[in-house]
C-alpha cells in the first residue's frame, strides 16, 4: 500500500481521545494518526480466535476502514495478512461452487470479478479452527449473525479435515469439503445449509431455526439413510453427537467408476447432463401441445454427482418427459450383435418427494420398435445420487436406441421441484480389447 496524499489534522486520538502530544504517534498509510500505544492495542485485542467468526474488522483503521499499515506494526499484522491471503483464497473457492457461471463469466473481467469477491467476503462466514489454526467455511453471514444457539463451545469450531467424523468417510476431506453429503442435525435428512461453523440443516429444519426448531425422532426401519456403526437409528438434536456424514459424492463417484461399472464404449449421449441446456433432448406428448410445466430444465447442481458434473436436469409438478435417440449403426458395426446398457443418475430434493422413470427403445431401420424396457416408478432418494441401469441383450435388426426419461413432483409445487437426471448414457457393452473390432471407424 503506498502512503497516502491526505493529511490528518486531528490533534487528540480518537480511541483513547487524549491529545497526541502526550505520548509517541504514528501516522498509517491511509493518512490518519494514531497514539502508537493504543492501535497496537487494538491490533492485540483482535487477534483471530476459535470462539467468533473471523472478521478482521479490529485490523482496520477506525476512521476509514483500511487495513492498518505501517512499519512498526507489520509484526502485529503479518500473521493475519496471510490468514486474510487464505480466506480470499476459500472465498473464490466457495464462490465457484455456489455461482459457478457468473465466476466464469468474471474470470477476464478484473471488476466484474472484484465486485464478486467483495460480494463473497460480505455474505460468507468463515472461522479458524480449533484443530489445524487454518480458516474454513462456516455458512452465511446471515446464520452466524443471529443467535448461535447451543454452539457457544470452542471446541465446535473443527474444520471438516480435521473432523474424526469427516475422516471415517472420506479419505481426502479437505480436497472434497463440497461433495461431502451431511445429515441435518435435527432430523435425518440430508443437510442443504451449513451454519455457526459446524451445525448443519436441511431446508425445513433451515427455516425453522432459530426459534422453532426442534429434533424429528428417526422412524428407525423406516428410514433409509445411513446409521453410524453399531446404530439402529439416528441421533438428533442440538448436541455435536447429532452431526454425521453421509458420504462423499466424489469418494463414491470414484469408486463406483472402477469398481461397478462394466467395460465398454463411451458414451453415445450428446449433453447428458445439462451442461449445453438441453441441445440433443426432445420433449414428448403422447398427442397434443407441450407446456412448460411438462417440460424438463436445467439448473447448477446443488448436490453433484461426481467433482466435473456442475449442472442436472429437473423437472417439475406434471409427468416431464424427454428422448434422445442414438444412430447406433453409425458408431457400431453390426448393432444387433452386442449388449446396450442405457442408465441415468437421479435424485430427489429433501423438502419435497418426487418420482422417476426410465425408458429405453430400440428400432429397426424403419423405425419399427423391436425392443422396448423400462424401469418401475422410482422414489427419487431425498438429497443423493442414485443410479437406474437398463440392460438390454441382443436384439436383431437393431438399428437405433432411443432413452427417455421421465420426472414429476408428487406435491403439485408451481415450478420445477421434481426428480433431478444426470450422467444420462447409452453405451455398448463389451470387453476393451473387443472396442477395436465393434466400434465403425476404429
Amino acid at each position: 500500500m503506498t502512503s497516502s496524499s491526505f493529511t490528518d489534522n486531528s490533534t487528540e486520538c480518537a480511541i483513547c481521545f487524549e491529545p497526541f502530544e502526550a505520548t509517541a504517534t504514528l501516522t498509517l498509510t491511509c493518512g490518519h494518526k494514531w497514539h502508537t500505544a493504543c492501535v497496537k492495542q487494538q491490533l492485540q485485542s483482535a487477534e483471530p480466535n476459535t470462539s467468533q467468526r473471523l472478521l478482521f474488522s479490529g485490523y482496520r483503521c477506525a476512521k476509514c476502514k483500511e487495513f492498518c499499515d505501517h512499519p512498526e506494526l507489520r509484526h502485529l499484522t503479518r500473521k493475519t495478512d496471510k490468514l486474510r491471503e487464505r480466506v480470499d483464497a476459500l472465498v473464490e473457492e466457495q464462490l465457484k461452487a455456489d455461482l459457478p457461471h457468473a465466476w466464469e463469466g468474471a474470470r477476464h473481467d478484473r471488476d466484474a470479478k472484484a465486485r464478486l469477491l467483495d460480494e463473497g467476503r460480505r455474505s460468507y462466514a468463515f472461522y479458524l479452527c480449533g484443530g489445524c489454526d487454518e480458516p474454513y467455511f462456516g455458512g452465511t453471514v446471515e446464520c452466524a449473525d443471529e443467535q448461535q444457539g447451543e454452539l457457544i463451545a470452542s471446541e465446535d469450531r473443527i474444520c471438516q479435515a480435521c473432523s474424526p467424523r469427516t475422516q471415517e468417510i472420506c479419505q481426502h476431506p479437505l480436497e472434497h469439503g463440497p461433495y461431502l453429503v451431511w445429515k441435518c442435525r435435527y432430523c435425518c435428512n440430508p443437510a442443504t445449509f451449513l451454519c455457526y461453523g459446524n451445525v448443519h440443516f436441511c431446508k425445513p429444519c433451515h427455516d425453522r431455526n432459530p426459534k422453532n426448531v426442534r429434533p424429528i425422532p428417526c422412524s428407525e426401519a423406516c428410514c433409509t439413510f445411513p446409521k453410524k456403526e453399531g446404530q439402529t437409528t439416528h441421533l438428533n438434536g442440538s448436541q455435536r453427537e447429532c452431526e454425521q456424514l453421509y458420504y462423499c459424492a466424489w469418494c463414491e463417484s470414484s469408486s463406483s467408476s472402477v469398481e461397478n461399472e462394466s467395460s465398454g464404449s463411451r458414451n453415445f449421449i450428446v449433453n447428458p447432463s445439462g451442461e449445453e441446456g438441453t441441445r440433443g433432448w426432445h420433449s414428448i406428448r403422447t398427442g397434443g401441445y407441450i407446456s412448460n410445466r411438462e417440460m424438463w430444465q436445467v439448473e447448477n447442481s446443488g448436490v453433484r454427482a461426481d467433482p466435473h458434473t456442475h449442472t442436472n436436469f429437473v423437472s417439475s409438478y406434471y409427468w416431464a418427459s424427454m428422448m434422445q435417440t442414438v444412430p447406433l449403426h453409425q458408431y457400431v458395426r453390426d448393432p444387433s450383435s452386442h449388449q446396450i446398457e442405457v442408465s441415468s443418475k437421479f435424485m430427489g430434493r429433501t423438502d419435497c418427494p418426487s418420482v422417476f422413470r426410465m425408458e429405453a427403445i430400440v428400432t429397426n431401420s424403419i423405425g419399427r420398435i423391436v425392443h422396448r424396457v423400462g424401469t418401475s416408478e422410482l422414489t427419487a432418494p431425498p438429497g443423493f445420487w442414485e443410479k437406474a441401469t437398463l440392460t438390454i441383450d441382443p436384439v436383431a435388426d437393431a438399428h437405433e436406441v432411443s432413452m427417455i426419461v421421465y420426472g414429476k413432483d408428487k406435491r403439485f409445487w408451481a415450478g420445477n421441484f421434481g426428480s433431478k437426471v444426470c450422467h444420462c448414457s447409452i453405451r455398448v457393452l463389451c470387453e476393451e480389447d473387443e472396442l477395436g473390432n465393434i466400434l465403425a471407424g476404429e
